[in-house]
């Protein structure tokens, strides 16, 4: 096995613990000597891909044989036991995480009681991701929780249908670079230039289809990640507000007071629980 990502690297950021944690992100090759691996009350979470070979899985009395460009999940909390088959031993990537945002996408993506998906070759591409993850390479665990609810949300289309199959594509790989610029600055009108397409357009596509102008989407999610900062880190508000990208912690604090009516000191104090 070749780990990326060891047990040592806590999801810790200035003393303060980001809610996901990527434990590993680690190869599997097993052989016809591999033994069964049996656990009760799993202390976290485990989602591998099998690029290679098959298995047996058995989860809360459940029974899968997992194949080639399969996932299957090991739930936090599950009983489950999970082999390799003898003659065709499976080769995987594993993933191992952890945290309350992890706990949040299953239950936002409906996957509490997903054990198993079957022929999605498209999901690999995910965990190659993860695999490129290097430990002390800015803040791991923050991409990584990016890279898993991505994951999460192309197996939810997967499994229950996209509800974006009408959106146009350049409406789609605007939603998704909004969605992976939030700690970096974004000009629309620059990134319209370079697609070669109408910005004024662009705004009304986007707000037809996600109900909100792209510079809103973008802050929505911006004051979405300050919430887990500020309650999970020790960072500033002042540091909170560079890291994203608001012209300065005065403009931050108010629009983050605006959008959800507390100051982030009053937030991150705990004067109101979110």
């Amino acid at each position: 096995m070749t780990s990326v990502v060891g047990s040592d690297a806590k999801a810790e950021t200035r003393g303060g613990v980001f809610p996901f944690e990527l434990i590993a992100a680690t190869y599997g090759i097993a052989d016809a000597r591999t033994p069964a691996f049996e656990r009760s009350d799993y202390e976290c979470c485990t989602v591998e891909f099998i690029y290679k070979g098959k298995g047996f899985l058995e989860i809360n009395g459940q029974s899968f044989r997992p194949g080639e460009n399969s996932v299957y999940i090991l739930h936090k909390h599950s009983d489950h036991k999970y082999w390799p088959d003898k003659k065709d031993p499976w080769e995987k990537i594993f993933l191992v995480v952890n945290g309350e945002f992890m706990e949040y996408l299953f239950r936002l993506y409906q996957m509490e009681r997903t054990f198993y998906i079957p022929d999605c070759p498209q999901l690999k591409k995910y965990f190659d991701e993860m695999m490129q993850l290097r430990r002390g390479v800015g803040d791991l665990h923050r991409q990584a929780s990016v890279i898993f609810h991505r994951l999460l949300e192309e197996s939810y289309a997967l499994l229950y249908g996209s509800p974006n199959t009408c959106i146009p594509s350049e409406v789609l790989e605007l939603k998704n670079y909004l969605d992976e610029s939030i700690d970096r600055k974004f000009n629309l009108d620059r990134y319209c230039q370079e697609q070669e397409c109408s910005c004024g357009n662009m705004i009304r596509q986007f707000k037809r289809h996600y109900g909100t102008s792209p510079y809103d989407y973008l802050m929505q999610k911006r004051v979405e990640e300050a919430r887990l900062m500020l309650r999970h880190t020790a960072f500033s508000v002042k540091e909170i507000a560079s890291r994203l990208k608001f012209s300065d912690q005065y403009y931050f604090s108010n629009y983050f007071k605006r959008k959800t009516g507390l100051s982030p000191q009053k937030f991150k104090t705990g004067m109101l629980k979110p």
